[in-house]
C-alpha cells in the first residue's frame, strides 16, 4: 500500500513539472467595437457668423478669402446655426473648444452662441466649427467649417526708401598721343549722340587725299581728308571744328581719343512699405501720402509697397532727408488707418532700376 501511494505521488509531481514547462496559448485580442451610429449626436450646421448686433460678417459658404476686422469683432461675435431640437451646442476654433459657452437649440432646432473677443485668440487664420450633444448620446462630428482671417490691427506705413533724380547728361572728353589732332575746345555735341570710345589718327599731312582715320564705338572705320575750313560730322552725335585741326608732317602718327558718354534722365523714385497688405484703392490714392520737402506721382502698388516717381527732382537730393506722412490707408480686412504716421529716409543715388515697381 505504501509503494502504491509513493508511485501516485511521483506521477503527480511529474505531471505538475511537465505542465509548468509548456508555453501558454496567446490570447485572442478582443476587437474594438464599432460605435453604433445611433449613439452619436446628429451633426449640426453652422449658418452664419454675425456681429453682436446680428449683422452678418461673411458668408460661411463662400470660397473667397474671408476676414473679420476690429469693428466686426467688437466685444463679441454671434455664431448661429441649426441642430437637433434641445441639443447642446459648443463652438470650436481649430478643433479646440471655445471657452465654457454652450447654447441649447430651440424646439425648432435653431441656436446661437456668443463668443467673446478674448476667446478668439491672436490674429491669424481660424477654422470655426460647431458640435452638438443630444441627451444620452455622444458629441457629434464637426459641422461645416468657416475659415477666416482674424485681423484686429490697423494698417500703417513702416518704411520709406528714395533715390535722387538725374538729368539727361552727355559729355565728350579727349586725350592725346603725340601732337593734338583734335582739341577739346573744337568738339561739341550734336544730335543723336552714341556713347563709345573713338580714335582719330593722323596718317598724312593736309596735302594728302586721305590724312586721318576715324574708328571706334559703333561706327564703321573711315579714312578721310580733313582741311581747316569747316565742320566735320563723322562720329555719331559729335561735331568738331576742322579749323582747330593740326595737320602737318610733324603731326603724322598723332592719335586723339574721344570718350563719349550719354546718360538718359532718371526720375527720382520712392517706395513706401506697410505693416500688412492694404487695398489697392487706398494704396494709390495720392491724398493718403504727403511728402516733404516735395511730393511725387504714384506709379503702382504691389505686395506691401507703393511706388512713386517724379516730383522729387528739385528737392530730393542725394544725401538729404525725405519724409512721408501716411494716413487713411485700409487693409484687406477693412480696418482703416485712423492715426497718421511718418516715415523718413536718406535719399540715395540716382538709379534707373532701384525701387522700380
Amino acid at each position: 500500500m505504501k509503494k502504491f501511494l509513493i508511485i501516485l505521488m511521483v506521477v503527480a509531481m511529474a505531471s505538475v513539472l511537465f505542465v509548468g514547462c509548456t508555453t501558454p496559448p496567446t490570447p485572442t485580442p478582443t476587437p474594438t467595437p464599432t460605435p453604433d451610429p445611433a449613439t452619436v449626436s446628429a451633426t449640426p450646421v453652422l449658418t452664419d457668423v454675425q456681429t453682436s448686433l446680428a449683422v452678418s460678417i461673411f458668408d460661411v459658404t463662400s470660397t473667397a478669402t474671408l476676414y473679420m476686422n476690429i469693428a466686426e469683432v467688437g466685444a463679441s461675435i454671434l455664431v448661429t446655426g441649426t441642430a437637433p431640437s434641445e441639443s447642446l451646442v459648443r463652438i470650436y476654433l481649430d478643433d479646440v473648444a471655445v471657452g465654457p459657452a454652450v447654447a441649447e437649440a430651440t424646439v425648432a432646432g435653431l441656436w446661437s452662441v456668443a463668443i467673446a473677443k478674448s476667446s478668439l485668440g491672436d490674429d491669424g487664420v481660424k477654422v470655426m466649427t460647431a458640435k452638438v450633444t443630444e441627451v444620452g448620446l455622444a458629441e457629434s462630428a464637426a459641422s461645416n467649417a468657416a475659415t477666416f482671417t482674424l485681423d484686429t490691427v490697423r494698417p500703417s506705413a513702416t518704411t520709406l526708401a528714395a533715390t535722387a533724380a538725374a538729368a539727361d547728361g552727355h559729355d565728350v572728353t579727349s586725350s592725346f598721343i603725340g601732337d593734338a589732332l583734335i582739341t577739346s575746345a573744337s568738339v561739341r555735341v550734336a544730335a543723336n549722340l552714341v556713347a563709345g570710345t573713338y580714335s582719330i589718327t593722323c596718317i598724312a599731312d593736309s596735302a594728302a587725299d586721305y590724312n586721318i582715320t576715324v574708328a571706334g564705338g559703333t561706327m564703321t572705320t573711315q579714312t578721310l581728308k580733313v582741311t581747316a575750313d569747316g565742320t566735320l560730322y563723322v562720329i555719331p552725335g559729335v561735331a568738331f571744328n576742322t579749323t582747330a585741326v593740326l595737320i602737318n608732317a610733324a603731326g603724322i602718327g598723332s592719335v586723339t581719343t574721344l570718350t563719349v558718354t550719354d546718360t538718359a534722365a532718371i526720375s527720382s523714385r520712392a517706395k513706401v512699405g506697410f505693416n500688412e497688405a492694404i487695398t489697392n484703392a487706398s494704396a494709390i490714392l495720392p491724398a493718403n501720402f504727403t511728402f516733404s520737402p516735395v511730393g511725387g506721382t504714384v506709379l503702382s502698388y504691389a505686395t506691401l509697397y507703393t511706388y512713386f516717381s517724379g516730383g522729387f527732382a528739385a528737392a530730393a537730393v542725394q544725401g538729404t532727408t525725405l519724409t512721408c506722412t501716411v494716413d487713411d490707408v485700409v487693409d484687406l480686412a477693412g480696418n482703416a488707418q485712423t492715426t497718421a504716421n511718418i516715415v523718413s529716409c536718406t535719399v540715395g543715388a540716382a538709379s534707373a532700376t532701384s525701387l522700380a515697381p
